[in-house]
């Protein structure tokens, strides 16, 4: 099965307080910005322990991971949320030493293809945390040249219940006939769970 296109950055903040994704403004799921391509890295233990000439116990388990995605641009709104700042009145956004990114679930939708047949994948993380935006900035030559924003996180394992899912859950993955039926997942799984 190909993958032929990705779609659909979506994401929101964990409430510890409410065990929930925050509440949503009018309805919607934030968008994080549009794809241009995205990589879900995992990382594992690779621990031996041997014994009488042979491996006695081993452990394979998980550790974390990284995800790293570039899209088009970042709003400042978006920057400022994913990054834990608060935007001035005057929409000043200003970085800060102390500040402390806030973790969130993300998600995204991959075209698959396979024998003629789209399918849409909805790949989730429950848990990551923002640990560096990177805009590209170029001065303009002949022609123009898009620049994009490069986005890197780290992948976590939830700690505790979060909308239902349970400690330990990392990753969510599930198929669909239908772009629609996988927007509305994607968009179910980051609402707070009644």
């Amino acid at each position: 099965m190909a993958s032929i296109g990705l779609r659909n950055a979506k994401y929101n903040q964990i409430d510890y307080t409410t065990k929930k994704y925050k509440t949503l403004t009018d309805s919607k799921v934030q968008v994080l910005g549009r794809l241009i391509d995205a990589k879900i890295t995992e990382d594992r233990n690779n621990t031996e322990l041997r014994a009488d000439d042979i491996i006695a116990e081993k452990d394979l388990s998980f550790k974390g991971g990284t995800l790293s995605i570039t899209v088009d641009d970042v709003t400042d709104e978006v920057y400022a949320e994913l990054k834990g700042i608060t935007i001035s009145e005057d929409k000043e956004v200003t970085d800060n030493s102390e500040n402390e990114a806030p973790e969130v679930g993300y998600g995204h939708i991959v075209t698959k293809i396979y024998k003629g047949v789209k399918s849409y994948k909805v790949e989730f993380l429950p848990r990551i945390q923002i640990t560096k935006i990177t805009a590209d900035r170029k001065t303009k030559g002949e022609s123009i040249e898009y620049n994009t924003v490069s986005i890197e996180a780290k992948v976590m394992e939830l700690e505790e219940e979060i909308n239902g899912m349970k400690i330990g859950d990392w990753k969510k993955v599930k198929s669909f006939t239908t772009l629609a039926e996988a927007q509305t997942y994607l968009d179910g799984l980051l609402t707070p769970a009644a």
